[in-house]
């Protein structure tokens, strides 16, 4: 039975937690943002983010919705291509987290998993996604 899901995510929301257990104990197809985004830059990461928003987001998610079985962990998404991927019959899945629980998460990953600090972005990506709800 093919699957067209696409979970959205803040920053430190529970996304790599989700597609490790995914990957692990099913043969779903599953695509990351990250992962998608180094593939389509050559293995390096943009360090332009209108460039990364603007041409590459776009450009995996049009692939991603233009497939029949996709299982798509991001938070960010275009709202338009949002619209897109409803037409196609994808699911939106929304996993919500309050600020104070991402930021203690966001706490953790930068001191056990080296990540960068991603305070700066949450409150701005917990907006974007009430307004999605909203709109989408």
């Amino acid at each position: 039975m093919a699957k067209k899901i696409i979970v959205l995510a803040p920053s430190a929301g529970g996304k790599s937690t989700l597609m490790n257990y995914l990957r692990d104990s099913t043969d779903l197809p599953i695509f990351e943002m990250d992962e998608e985004v180094m593939l389509a830059n050559h293995d390096e990461w943009p360090s332009d983010n209108e460039y990364k928003d603007g041409v590459l987001v776009p450009k995996i998610v049009k692939s991603i919705v233009e497939k029949s079985n996709a299982v798509y962990l991001t938070s960010y998404v275009p709202e338009e291509l949002l619209r897109l991927a409803r037409r196609k019959d994808f699911k939106i899945i929304l996993i919500n987290v309050f600020l104070t629980e991402l930021i203690k998460r966001n706490k953790n990953r930068m001191k056990m998993e080296s990540y960068a600090d991603a305070t700066l972005w949450l409150q701005l990506q917990l907006d974007t996604f009430k307004k999605l709800t909203k709109k989408v």
